[in-house]
């Protein structure tokens, strides 16, 4: 058998493809070691965020402790977020990702306290606004109208106890909300500077700071009383701003306007149903009946916005049936005020408290 020796054309092809093997080969390795390094931080475990609620007051161990615990989350965010995978991920998913809005912050346990749902749950309008108490009652809203009784027959021990709850009350305001003051015996004033009232030939003659007159007038008793007009032409003032100088002059009124002969709830009340904006809550106090069943004035509450109607009865049982189902048809409190000026409440009109007590 002949051998013959390769040609130089058979060794240069033996050597070209021994080299493209090993080309080969060499990538595949490389491929392999780039996949690992790639890869394999993708798949390591997340670091675990811990969030801890720090008080104001934190002891030095605690704020070391809570140092430490965010360099460790940095440093295992910082590791994890380096790969390659990570920042693709990334780029595809955050911009595709919302956060949801917030729309309440509370600092208490979620549908507790007092948010602009009308107060304590807030219930008015929130959004009610803020609370205000009167006389132990508690109610929130953004405009509170006192309708307060200034007729003849209150006492001055009366009008020196409603007159320190008032102001009380005003000064615990916030800023932003709105109130006003009607004080009211046969014919009814804003408790502003310019407004009066004067009785001549048994008629109230109320003006008002523009020197408008309104006459009310007595229809068959002391308490029932009519206005001499429409609805519409009843008196009427603008909201008040809670301020230091609105509530001081509020106040300095009350020891100034004279004391109305009668009571009638209903002309007081309907002046308060007409405000505008009308109100969200109003405290109505009085010393006694004022000859107005309940009806007529539930049911012009509810034209005017269906205001929460606190009832509030100055040292008498007299007209609890009255009170309890004005406050009871528009969802509020009614109180009785004992002789020694403690509020209580009542929840059953034919289960009176002790004055005495």
């Amino acid at each position: 058998m002949l051998i013959t020796e390769p040609t130089v054309d058979e060794k240069n092809g033996e050597k070209k493809a021994i080299a493209f093997i090993v080309t080969v080969a060499l990538h595949v390795f490389l491929g392999i070691i780039f996949l690992l390094i790639t890869v394999v931080p993708a798949f390591r475990d997340e670091p675990e965020l811990v969030a801890k609620v720090i008080g104001t007051n934190q002891s030095e161990e605690t704020k070391m402790e809570k140092r430490t615990v965010m360099k460790q989350v940095k440093q295992a965010s910082t590791t994890a977020a380096a790969s390659p995978i990570a920042k693709m991920v990334r780029a595809n998913s955050v911009a595709k990702m919302v956060a949801p809005k917030v729309s309440k912050v509370t600092e208490g346990p979620i549908g507790l306290g007092e948010g602009e749902f009308g107060a304590g749950f807030g219930a008015s309008s929130a959004g009610m606004g803020s609370g205000v108490s009167f006389f132990g009652s508690r109610s929130n809203g953004r405009r509170f109208l006192f309708v307060l009784d200034h007729s003849a027959s209150m006492t001055t021990a009366q009008m020196e106890l409603r007159n320190r709850e008032l102001k009380k009350a005003l000064f615990k305001l916030p800023a932003g909300v709105q109130y006003q003051v009607i004080l009211f015996g046969g014919g009814a004033v804003f408790a502003e500077p310019g407004w009066a009232c004067s009785h001549a030939s048994g008629d109230c003659v109320v003006t008002d700071p523009g020197r408008r007159k309104y006459v009310f007038k007595p229809f068959r008793t002391v308490s029932d009383w009519e206005f001499v007009g429409e609805d519409s032409d009843l008196p009427k003032a603008k909201w008040l701003a809670v301020s230091p100088s609105n509530i001081q002059r509020s106040m300095s009124v009350l020891d100034s306007v004279e004391e109305f002969l009668g009571t009638d709830w209903g002309i007081a009340l309907k002046i308060g149903h007409q405000m505008r904006p009308p109100p969200d809550v109003i405290f109505f106090m009085s010393d006694g009946s004022g000859g107005n069943a309940p009806r007529p004035i539930l049911e012009n509450n509810k034209k005017f916005g269906s205001p929460k109607i606190n009832t509030f009865a100055m040292q008498t049982t007299d007209g609890a049936q009255q009170f309890f189902k004005i406050a009871e048809g528009t969802g509020g409190d009614f109180v009785i005020v004992n002789r020694e000026g403690r509020p209580m409440k009542v929840t059953d009109p034919n289960n009176l408290p002790d004055l005495n007590r």
